[in-house]
């Protein structure tokens, strides 16, 4: 309860600040405000303002035994008027904040739109050099996705695609995974079975369909990872990296 007090004293001292900045610009047209509900953010202070009246009164009027303390969805019966240069001044703070966000928000995605474009746009082609067209796939979209975490790309590594090619042929004869894979005793291994180039890194960042999960993502987005190699039989892929 102390905590929601203090919240309302703080916007009652704001709040008035706003209101009485509206005073300052002139009498405006007179509006029936006899019955005010409150609503979240409001206190006495500021709607004895807004209507030409105290809170001492209010609190009278509408039997408040704490003026600190109202509810939203109260009604409070004021018997006062509201300036229309008061409730101008409101709808223009509304309206500006509303802009702002808008115009805050738009930034946002003009920002992300350009970063999206400019990842999209960067050729990875030479950090994929020397390798075939199915593995050049599977390193330019590894190196689109660390690009886009602020990582460095990874170089193909003839060595590791010669052992990751030959880790690909046990896993096949094995019907499933390399031999000690789980123990991770080539190296840093990852595995995918029945997807294509294009679709595998997506299928390891996601974790989808993969088993002891963040393991994939977290191999694709190793820092310290420098260079890395693929090897393909049929519809499985592994990777090896460094």
């Amino acid at each position: 309860m102390e905590m929601s007090l203090m919240k309302n004293n703080v916007t009652k001292t704001i709040l008035a600040t706003v209101a009485g900045a509206a005073a300052f610009a002139g009498a405006g047209v007179a509006a029936s405000a006899n019955d005010i509900t409150v609503k979240a953010g409001d206190t006495l202070s500021q709607i004895a303002q807004a209507n030409n009246t105290t809170v001492d009164d209010l609190a009278s009027k509408n039997n408040i035994a704490d003026v600190n303390l109202i509810y939203v969805g109260d009604v409070i019966k004021t018997d006062g008027t509201a300036t229309a240069a008061a409730t101008t001044t409101a709808a223009a703070t509304t309206t500006a904040a509303a802009t702002t966000t808008t115009q805050t928000s738009s930034a946002d995605q003009t920002a992300q739109a350009n970063t999206a474009a400019t990842t999209s746009s960067v050729d990875y082609s030479s950090y994929s050099a020397g390798a075939s067209g199915s593995v050049q796939t599977i390193i330019n979209a590894m190196n689109a996705k660390r690009a886009a975490a602020g990582l460095a790309p990874v170089q193909y590594d003839a060595a590791l695609s010669a052992r990751a090619q030959s880790r690909a042929e046990n896993a096949v004869a094995n019907g499933g995974l390399p031999t000690g894979h789980m123990q991770q005793v080539a190296g840093p291994e990852v595995v995918a079975i029945d997807w294509a180039p294009s679709q595998v890194v997506n299928a390891w960042y996601n974790e989808t369909g993969m088993i002891a999960a963040p393991a994939h993502r977290n191999w694709l987005m190793n820092a310290s990872f420098t260079k890395v190699g693929f090897g393909i039989v049929d519809g499985t892929i592994v990777g090896l990296a460094g």
